[in-house]
């Protein structure tokens, strides 16, 4: 028995039980489904110059290194044969190779220096900041602390090397003595450690002030009316509410840290002997003096890897060891 029409007025061109059939008829999309499909396509072109702009500048170099550290590859003539993972095998367990000992020993002498670098580079910027925060005269000293950071690699190399020089050097003028600052052991490294805490504190110093001036002020007023001075608020009130902070600046001080060349290059030019050549500068001299390419790209891969694995490390360890 067929259905009865509706009401006048209503359109009886369809029963009642083919209404929903009816709205869901192909090529009559509802203006709320036109509006979400028009959206979308916005947000993709939004993101669209960031995509062009990853793939051309990270995502294509990425894949391209791959490329060549599965190839013996020189800069002039390019592929000269595949070789797999042989190169890698070569890095990681070939004592007898020159080019896995040149690794083993950069990667040592990187993490040497991050070890020594990086915790001051945390400590450091942290009691500045917390020394400005404090005191007065805020808007002279954030710019006169971040200043060095605004200078090239070149003029803080330059300057340091005039500063450091064992005869007639400012520092040892000062100090009244003939410290061989960059030619002789320990003090080369302790001098291309302190020419990058100089340097790059004020940086870290910024993200840090930034991070306590986010604290309320009621915690440190609190504080006060307990009687903590400044050392005690320091260590059981600004350290700890600051700790995230702490954690990114110590994650980008070791990131910073491992793509350690400047320095040494400039001021030490690795010595004495290769004492203080980190793996970017055995990575260069593979690249670009001895033309394997696939060696250096290989290595550089592997102190990735190695700085990926580090940095979770230390994440994980601030979040309190998966606790």
């Amino acid at each position: 028995m067929p259905l009865r029409p509706r009401k006048k007025g209503w359109s009886t061109q369809f029963p009642v039980k083919d209404v929903g059939a009816w709205r869901k008829r192909p090529g009559l999309a509802t203006g709320a489904s036109r509006a979400k499909a028009k959206g979308t396509v916005s947000a993709y072109l939004f993101v669209l110059p960031f995509l062009v702009l990853f793939g051309g500048l990270t995502a294509y170099p990425i894949g391209y290194g791959i490329y060549i550290s599965l190839h013996h590859w020189n800069p002039i003539v390019g592929n000269s044969g595949w070789v797999g993972l042989s190169t890698y095998a070569e890095l990681l367990f070939d004592g007898s190779s020159l080019f896995s000992q040149q690794f083993w020993q950069g990667l040592g002498h990187t993490v040497l220096f991050v070890g020594i670098s990086v915790p001051f580079l945390v400590a450091v910027p942290l009691i500045i900041a917390y020394g400005i925060y404090r005191a007065g005269g805020k808007s002279f000293f954030r710019p006169l602390y971040f200043f060095p950071a605004t200078l090239s690699a070149t003029a803080v190399t330059s300057i340091w090397a005039w500063i450091l020089q064992t005869q007639g050097g400012a520092v040892n003028q000062i100090l009244g003595m003939h410290l061989p600052w960059l030619v002789a052991q320990p003090w080369a490294w302790i001098s291309i450690d302190l020419v990058t805490v100089w340097w790059t504190s004020g940086f870290n110093m910024i993200i840090l002030y930034a991070g306590l001036t986010q604290l309320p002020k009621t915690v440190f007023d609190a504080a006060a009316i307990d009687g903590a001075g400044v050392v005690s608020t320091f260590f059981s009130v600004a350290v700890p509410q600051v700790k995230p902070v702490l954690v990114f600046v110590g994650i980008i001080s070791t990131i910073a840290s491992f793509n350690l060349f400047a320095q040494p290059y400039l001021l030490t030019g690795g010595g004495p002997g290769f004492s203080t050549s980190p793996i970017t500068m055995f990575i260069y001299g593979e690249g670009f003096n001895a033309m394997h390419m696939g060696t250096a790209a290989a290595m550089a891969f592997l102190m990735g890897i190695a700085l990926a694995a580090i940095s979770l490390g230390q994440y994980w360890f601030a979040r309190g060891g998966g606790q």
